[in-house]
Parts: C-alpha cells; structure tokens; sequence
C-alpha cells in the first residue's frame, strides 16, 4: 500500500510531541483513522508535522505501547483492531495559566537538588547559558534562551526523571497559545529584567546556596505569571 496522502488525512503540522499525539488521538475518536488503515512512514510523518523524525517515532512508540497501532517488519504501521480512543483519553496541553502554576510548584524545589548535587562544570555550563541570553534580541531568541536554561535547571539536579520532566515541560512551551503569549508580551526591556533574574539565580547556585536561589526562582516565575495576566491572555 502506498504512503501517498491524500486530501482526508486528518494530521497537520504540529508544534510539539504533544501536539502530534493530541491529534493522532483525536483522529482515531473521530474515526478519521480507521483500524487497518496504513500509516505514512516516520519520513513522511515528520514531513507532514514539520517535527524530526525522533519525535515522530517517539508519539509512534507511544501509540504503539497503548495498543493504537502496530507495526510489521517489513510491512509498515497499521492502525489497530479497537484503537479509537476514549474522548477522555485525549490528553488536552496545559493552558498557560495551568503551565506556569505547576512551574511555580515544581522548579524553586529543584534549586536544593542542583546545589547538593550539581558539579561545578555543570553549573559553569549553567552560568554560559546565562551570559549567551545577555544577547538576545527578538522574542524567539528570548523564548529560546529562556528555554534553555530552565532545562539546564533541570538537567544539573543528575536525576534522569527530573531531566524528562524538564523537556515535557519544554515541549508544552511550544503550544500555540503559550508562543502567541510570549509573541505578545515580549520586550527587550522586560527581557533584561528576567536576563537579571536568571544571573541572581545563579549567582545563588555558584555560592550553593540553596535558600537563596529557590527565593530567586521563586520571585523570577511568579513576575513571569504577573506579567502573564497582564498582557491579557487565558491566565
């Protein structure tokens, strides 16, 4: 069977893991994919989402290990018999509101692991991802930079499951709504004064001081969500 697609194939371009799953799933709900039907192949799907051929495969492995599709050497990917997903199996990505909330929750608490466990090679690498944000120019450099170094947050706690969360957490940013908030609010004014804030938490980092760098993560997320509410979105 060929990989061609025509003009029904319910899945688009898609911002993140996430995204692509979301519809993979709210396809087979609706019936747009039928079981036995064929799959396009992890090329042909990353050319069609506009994601690398690793995330693709990642979402396919998921759909896989839930028994939605499965895959035949040699053959190709086939949606399963009684794949269609439950309505209440869609998984729905974080509004803005509900991102930062969990952020709020969850990175001030890392701010002891990294300073008991972080190497200073680590937190130097920390502290140059800082200095590159010093340059930013536009918001996407700025959402980018952001990006990266609370990842880099995450990654110096040495605990692997913290390190996915942190790029779960990542691909949420890339949600539609959080991207035309970030569009939206960005100024190179307000950037410096999170650029500043980033520089205090590590400053706090390389002094290990734990109490210090969680008040600083503390005070840096919860501007982020005032100024959130501010430019007038869903928070």
């Amino acid at each position: 069977m060929s990989d061609r697609i025509g003009r029904d194939w319910p899945i688009g371009a898609a911002s993140s893991r996430d995204d692509l799953l979301q519809q993979c799933l709210a396809a087979l709900e609706r019936g747009q994919l039928r079981a036995g039907q064929r799959l396009p192949n992890e090329r042909n799907l990353a050319d069609i989402t506009g994601l690398s051929r690793s995330t693709v495969r990642v979402v396919l492995d998921t759909l896989e290990r839930d028994g939605r599709i499965v895959r035949q050497v040699g053959r190709g990917t086939y949606v399963a018999d009684g794949a269609r997903a439950e309505a209440t199996d869609v998984p729905m990505l974080p509004t803005p509101a509900e991102f930062m909330e969990f952020r709020l929750a969850i990175e001030p608490s890392l701010a002891e692991l990294v300073v008991l466990g972080a190497t200073d090679a680590r937190l130097e690498e920390l502290s140059a991802i800082v200095a590159q944000g010093g340059r930013v120019e536009r918001w996407q450099e700025a959402e980018a930079a952001d990006r990266a170094f609370h990842q880099a947050l995450f990654d110096a706690t040495g605990n692997r499951l913290f390190t996915e969360l942190g790029q779960r957490l990542s691909d949420a940013r890339e949600s539609r709504s959080w991207l035309r908030l970030k569009e939206g609010s960005f100024s190179p004014e307000k950037w410096a004064v999170y650029h500043r804030e980033h520089e205090v938490i590590v400053a706090a980092l390389l002094d290990r001081n734990a109490e210090n760098a969680k008040n600083a993560l503390r005070r840096h997320l919860g501007g982020v969500r005032a100024n959130a509410r501010m430019a007038v979105w869903e928070l």
